[in-house]
């Protein structure tokens, strides 16, 4: 559920989050520790401090409605009635976009840049929206969990409807734009396009992920697990009102424990939710249930070696329930449940795609 379609998108290189536009680069020089004083601590914390601001500001311009204003050019007396906002708290949100170049001016008129003007849409609004949510959401019931005492690593168990929605926009935006990808891995589009195409989604919390491929594949079905009961109750709901509820069906199901075989022509496996006790189990289901030349494609958070991304990464790991595995530990338990070849996405994204292949019956020895 949680940042699923990030591993389709890092698979076409391409991203949009709180990195993505200067949010995850603040770090410190690489001096050794010895050397280090409290002057260099307390330039962290005004750093991050810069960092958590600059999300909120971000959040505000597209939970206040100013976002969606700029697609039309205006004054910020404008903008400011029109929102019933003080002009300058306008003008400081507009300030916050133009720091990162997303405002262009004109005679005194301010509206959405080249590179902003899609998220001025209502679904781009939406999508904004989510990427801000997502993050600031959590860590704030990561910091609430931990002072009440009431943290756990037994994986991913948000209840909060905006969280779990939040992820199920970026997932049906983040796919929608890493389709064009798919296309890479040998024989997946021509199955997918084929009728009888079947799509297994694990994890799938609101059902974005299939949503957007079945709406891209006509001929497409899917079987959308989620053991969790809110998530699913959520995920039927969009189903339904996506008018797939013919072609979709949400299962209350635990992958570790699903019976299909040879049913499917592509899944998807967010790995980072499943724990070590049964991420083995799991991907031997999973190529069982996949037809012979079918493909798994399997979201990995990148947390190699130092540096703030990694440790982040090792983070949300150990929070969402799958320990502290990455790719190198996910590629020979691929191998060993019988994927051949196993693919591991080129870039250096924060979340990765690892592509497995069910061998086909005439390349089996």
């Amino acid at each position: 559920m949680l940042w699923r379609a990030y591993a389709l998108l890092s698979h076409g290189g391409d991203r949009f989050g709180l990195g993505s536009v200067g949010l995850g680069s603040w770090r410190m020089p690489a001096i050794p520790a010895a050397s280090r004083n409290a002057s260099d601590v307390l330039k962290v914390l005004e750093e991050a401090d810069t960092a958590i601001w600059s999300a909120s500001a971000l959040s505000a311009c597209a939970e206040s409605g100013l976002l969606a204003r700029l697609g039309q050019s205006a004054t910020i007396g404008e903008l400011a009635l029109a929102l019933s906002l003080p002009p300058a708290l306008v003008q400081t949100l507009i300030d916050s976009l133009g720091t990162f170049g997303f405002i262009t001016w004109e005679d005194g008129r301010v509206r959405a840049s080249p590179a902003l003007m899609p998220f001025t849409s209502s679904e781009g609004v939406e999508t904004f929206k989510a990427a801000l949510r997502a993050p600031l959401l959590q860590t704030e019931d990561f910091r609430h969990r931990l002072k009440t005492g009431s943290l756990c690593l037994d994986g991913w168990s948000h209840t909060d409807d905006a969280i779990i929605e939040a992820q199920g926009t970026l997932t049906r935006h983040w796919t929608t734009r890493a389709l064009p990808k798919l296309k890479f891995l040998p024989g997946l589009v021509p199955r997918l396009e084929a009728p009888g195409a079947a799509l297994l989604d694990v994890g799938a919390g609101a059902a974005g992920l299939s949503i957007a491929l079945c709406r891209h594949f006509p001929h497409l079905s899917a079987v959308a697990i989620e053991p969790a009961p809110h998530p699913a109750e959520l995920g039927e709901r969009h189903v339904r009102q996506a008018g797939l509820a013919d072609r979709i069906a949400v299962r209350r199901e635990r992958v570790e424990e699903f019976r299909e075989d040879k049913a499917f022509d592509l899944a998807f496996l967010p790995q980072m939710f499943l724990p070590d006790a049964v991420i083995e189990e799991a991907l031997r289901r999973i190529f069982r249930a996949l037809k012979p030349g079918g493909w798994l494609l399997v979201a990995v958070l990148s947390h190699d070696g130092p540096g703030t991304v990694s440790s982040v990464n090792r983070l949300k790991n150990l929070l969402w329930g799958g320990n502290t595995r990455g790719v190198a530990r996910i590629k020979p338990l691929l191998e060993s449940a019988g994927f051949n070849p196993v693919i591991r996405a080129p870039g250096r994204q924060s979340l990765r795609m690892v592509c497995a292949r069910r061998p086909n019956l005439r390349d089996l020895p």
